[in-house]
């Protein structure tokens, strides 16, 4: 981490502890574990199409195998195919008939359910990974990637902080809701945490974070805080005391402290300010590069120019970040090229991303650039695409900036040729206020939300208005009209048809969907595969979990396909 970014901390926390001044903030390391648990869930699929229909006829009163093959245009052997698998899946109850009276069926509970919701929920015994804060013993949010290894955090200058316990975790410690919370960014909404089973503990991770001492002004004593994410923590604020990790760490008051303080706010660059600058680094250096000047990078507020806008998009869009957010009214392939939507979805492995655009009847964005963002979205798990009623605001917000400007982020190149486009902004490079207007422009712009793509981050989930339309384009398919139900093929004839299309030897792309001790589940579509852990790594793998997680894409390649038995053998690659 940058000394600046201890500085920004600083400035957001100075006065966090009523009575105190602020000593110092300096790196540090939480310990954490991660937890591969064992839970009952409940999943939720969707319904073979033949069985969808048959249930819905029922419901409304067909009541009989006869008129049941009437009403869906069947041959006698596909309507018994289709009622047979009713009854495996208790679905329905069925009633030897008398003679001379018609084959009667009858809708049990779960059928009820299934012809409603034209799904079904199954239970299913699976296997999560989460990481867990040794400090607080709190089941967290963080993702695995986020953290370090022991030998990593125990090499650098960081301070480790103390554990709370030493003792393992204990099964009765992972409450649903707290299981639920930390998978919630992750994992499917057709995915519902019912209990938890058995637990398996790795330790030696740690997590980065920033550490604040204070010192009482009145009895010189000694308090810590800590900032996880930009954010502070009052549950660490709360073990590191319990834990008395004031003592445990050696920090008193008078100890010699290597923070420096945060320099006073930049100057506010004017347009003719910033030109004089841009104009002598070309005279000097024979270029203007983003970022040559100290002058520039100094500066609280400045003014850009269209031509700067490009360079702004392109730093904010390059890792390590923690979000991005833009917002354009319109969409266009001179922006959003698949090059452009690939840095999207790499970017939005480790950070929440998200786009608000819409105005009008949207006639001037382009459909082809919209169904790739679409497709993103569908694809990662921190990635959103949201339509909203007619915005006019050009925002974009990264970690430590916010642009406002009438520039168009996503419909707009900034071809510097094109001088008549009179597109100029405002750059505010202030960690506190780009915190502030994050927070603000994703409650009001979910607050106008008319379509979400993709997954918001869980904080603003709840401002988006339950009229807005949810679609998750990767599973998503259009309901066929009636009449062409029984044309549609069967979850076993999909199965077979994708198993078919897997060539030995290929390489696709899939997520990984279970973790076992001898491998790892990736979901290919239609059809999962299983990475065995000897093809993992050129390596001994102690544990998938040591080299893969949970809901992350992965590339893998088909080493066999058994159609018989609908298996499919990945390495990794």
């Amino acid at each position: 981490m940058s000394r600046d970014i201890f500085a920004d901390a600083a400035r957001r926390h100075a006065h966090a502890l009523p009575g105190h001044t602020l000593l110092a903030a300096e790196p540090c390391y939480i310990p954490t574990s991660v937890l591969t648990v064992d839970v009952l869930a409940e999943e939720i699929e969707d319904i073979d199409a033949a069985q969808k229909y048959a249930l819905a006829a029922l419901l409304n009163g067909i009541d009989s195998v006869e008129d049941l093959e009437l009403f869906m245009g069947l041959t006698p052997e596909d309507t018994a195919s289709t009622v047979a698998a009713l009854l495996r899946s208790e679905f329905v109850d069925y009633r030897p008939p008398g003679p001379g009276q018609p084959r009667i069926l009858s809708l049990l509970p779960n059928g009820l359910e299934a012809a409603r919701d034209a799904q079904v929920r199954r239970p299913k015994s699976t296997t999560i990974q989460v990481v867990y804060d040794r400090l607080t013993r709190t089941v967290t949010e963080w993702r695995r990637n986020s953290l370090a290894r022991a030998g990593a955090a125990k090499a650098s200058t960081a301070i480790l902080l103390p554990q709370r316990s030493g003792v393992d975790v204990e099964k009765a410690e992972l409450t649903v809701p707290a299981i639920t919370a930390a998978i919630e960014g992750y994992s499917s909404s057709d995915f519902r945490v019912l209990g938890v089973t058995g637990v398996t503990e790795s330790r030696n991770f740690f997590r980065d974070a920033i550490l604040l001492v204070y010192r009482d002004l009145d009895s010189s004593t000694v308090r810590l805080g800590v900032e996880v994410d930009g954010q502070w923590s009052e549950p660490h604020l709360a073990a590191l005391e319990d834990v008395d990790a004031v003592k445990k760490l050696g920090i008193t008051s008078a100890s010699e402290v290597s923070y420096e303080a945060a320099d006073e706010p930049g100057p506010r660059l004017s347009r003719d300010e910033v030109i004089a600058i841009q104009s002598a680094i070309t005279d000097d250096e024979g270029t203007n590069a983003l970022g040559d000047s100290d002058q520039l990078d100094r500066a609280a507020i400045r003014w850009l120019s269209m031509a700067d806008h490009p360079g702004w998009l392109d730093d904010a869009m390059t890792a390590p970040k923690r979000r991005l957010l833009i917002i354009s009214p319109w969409i266009t392939g001179s922006v959003v090229s698949r090059q452009f939507v690939g840095r999207l979805e790499q970017l939005a492995r480790n950070a929440d991303v998200t786009i608000f655009w819409g105005f009008g009847d949207n006639s001037k964005s382009d459909q082809g650039a919209l169904r790739m963002l679409h497709e993103a979205a569908g694809r990662s798990q921190r990635l959103a695409v949201v339509r909203v009623d007619d915005t006019h605001a050009k925002i974009l917000v990264s970690d430590g900036y916010y642009v406002k400007t009438s520039f168009n982020w996503l419909s707009f190149r900034g071809d510097k040729s094109r001088k008549f486009r009179q597109e100029e902004g405002d750059l505010v490079n202030d960690q506190v206020l780009a915190d502030l207007a994050y927070d603000r422009y994703m409650h009001e712009n979910c607050g106008f939300a008319l379509e979400v793509v993709g997954n918001l981050p869980s904080k603003y989930r709840a401002a988006v208005h339950a009229s807005a339309a949810h679609v998750a384009p990767a599973t998503h398919t259009p309901a066929p009209e009636a009449a062409d139900a029984p044309s549609q093929p069967s979850r076993a004839e999909r199965r077979r048809a994708a198993l078919e299309a897997l060539g030995v030897g290929s390489v696709v792309t899939g997520t990984v969907k279970t973790i076992t001790n001898f491998g790892a589940f990736v979901d290919l579509g239609e059809v999962d595969g299983l990475i065995h852990i000897s093809q993992l790594a050129n390596r001994r793998v102690e544990h998938p979990s040591d080299v893969v997680e949970i809901g992350e894409a992965v590339t893998v390649r088909v080493l066999e396909v058994d159609l018989e038995r609908g298996r499919v053998s990945l390495s990794l690659t």
